[in-house]
């Protein structure tokens, strides 16, 4: 079989200008439609790490309040991007390394009844938040907010949600 040849006797090979444009065409409609769904899943997973960071970091304090027998209080803050959870005993010692990461969606973690959260020997919250529950709300930069529920009993759990059913 005979290959078309061009007046000049070469085989015409490539893509027609058309047939690129409609390529580049296709994919610049599914970026168009990719990159914010994509930024909102990423904002979204970003939320979803934070929180279930957090309700591990509590999970651990309490162990440790346990285990060494004494009064174990964790504090959590967002600054700068940066998720940290700080856990500290009564004579202000580490009781856990410090957890930092890096969460740039995630704008604001806020403890109510009070600025931190304490577990005692027994591995109960103490009293500082009140006898209710006591929840930890975290939002990100497009208005979510996941809530991390420690229960007077010391038991946390996490909900994709403003609070905690």
């Amino acid at each position: 079989m005979r290959v078309p040849t061009t007046s000049r006797g070469f085989a015409q090979r490539g893509f027609s200008t058309l047939e690129l444009i409609t390529v580049l065409s296709v994919i610049a409609i599914s970026l168009t439609i990719g990159i914010p769904n994509y930024l909102s899943w990423n904002a979204r997973y970003q939320l979803r790490q934070a929180a279930t960071e957090i309700h591990g970091q509590l999970s651990f304090a309490r162990l440790a309040a346990m285990n060494r027998n004494t009064t174990v209080t964790v504090g959590v803050a967002v600054t700068g991007g940066h998720v940290t959870i700080a856990a500290t005993d009564t004579g202000g010692s580490q009781v856990l390394p410090t957890q930092s990461v890096m969460m740039a969606h995630v704008t604001n973690a806020s403890v109510t009844g009070g600025s931190t959260i304490q577990f005692n020997s027994l591995g109960f919250r103490s009293s500082n938040g009140g006898v209710g529950n006591q929840v930890i709300s975290v939002s990100n930069d497009q208005g979510l907010t996941y809530a991390v529920k420690v229960a007077a009993g010391g038991k946390t759990t996490w909900c994709p949600m403003a609070t905690c059913p």
